[in-house]
């Protein structure tokens, strides 16, 4: 796939035709989660289940976005092991799923949810493992404009039409910085401008949606290495951070390893970084 383009041009729909996805596009789904999908963490095991209109009604009250069920013909559910990780590896996987949803001339939105167990009762899911993550997809309905959520606090919302590429709230200036978070001196030097590859992966990452836009995290680059900082927010939860991550993660590795080859993502000691309170290192790369 052709990620940099995918990257720029998912949307998130929030309103879906009755139109089925076909059999055979069900069928491409599945083989690309089997056989293809990129994994965060291949070792956690992990599972996707498909289900059609019937779920509409009965994830009403255990799944939505901002607690309103969006409503399609058909959603997917990805459950996982539990392990350090499994959110992250989740975001990754199910965000790899929906860029290839948007390959194929498909719509998606990611639903968010608190309780598993809740989902699977709903859905009469009969497994060990967690529910991990939900999107609904289809045909959306189409709009004239794309509209974009800013959630500044919850009493300033800013809603843009945006007619091209989403801008991201906050750029690659604001995110990313050099030894040390908040110190943006050779940052430009470093990862340069535009058409070089570092600066098109933290592009890229920059795009990566987050729970209401809000974009908790941010980079610092160290000794040869990048790591991948969970910023505090007080509208993102747990498990919507951690899936927000994992997207963080399969956009910057999607772009950055068409030059850097495989990037080996450590999340269990992501290094000693003088962080304010509350933030946290999450993984870190060698570059």
């Amino acid at each position: 796939m052709k990620y940099s383009a995918l990257i720029q041009n998912r949307k998130s729909v929030r309103e879906f035709s009755d139109r089925y996805v076909s059999f055979e596009d069900i069928d491409k789904i599945k083989t690309y989660y089997s056989k293809s999908v990129r994994r965060l963490l291949p070792e956690v095991e992990t599972e996707l289940r498909m289900f059609g209109l019937d779920a509409r009604a009965v994830l009403e009250g255990a799944a939505g976005y901002k607690q309103f069920l969006v409503g399609s013909p058909q959603y997917m559910v990805l459950l996982s092991a539990k392990a350090p990780g499994a959110g992250e590896n989740a975001g990754y996987i199910m965000e790899d799923l929906i860029l290839k949803l948007t390959d194929m001339g498909l719509d998606s939105c990611w639903l968010t949810f608190t309780d598993s167990e809740h989902v699977k009762t709903a859905l009469e899911i009969d497994s060990s493992l967690d529910v991990a993550a939900i999107a609904a997809f289809g045909y959306g309905v189409k709009t004239t404009k794309r509209l974009r959520l800013n959630v500044l606090s919850m009493s300033k919302v800013d809603v843009a039409a945006q007619r091209q590429y989403f801008s991201p709230k906050k750029g690659v200036g604001d995110l990313v910085f050099l030894d040390s978070w908040g110190n943006r001196d050779g940052v430009e030097a470093f990862i340069g401008f535009y058409d070089d590859m570092l600066w098109e992966s933290f592009y890229a990452a920059s795009l990566s949606p987050s729970y209401l836009n809000r974009q908790p995290y941010g980079f610092v680059l160290r000794d040869g290495r990048v790591y991948l900082v969970q910023a505090p927010d007080e509208h993102t939860g747990e498990i919507d951070g951690r899936l927000g991550l994992g997207i963080v993660l399969l956009y910057f590795s999607a772009l950055a390893e068409q030059w850097a080859g495989k990037l080996n993502w450590n999340l269990e000691a992501a290094g000693a970084l003088s962080l304010p309170e509350g933030y946290k290192a999450i993984a870190s790369a060698a570059l």
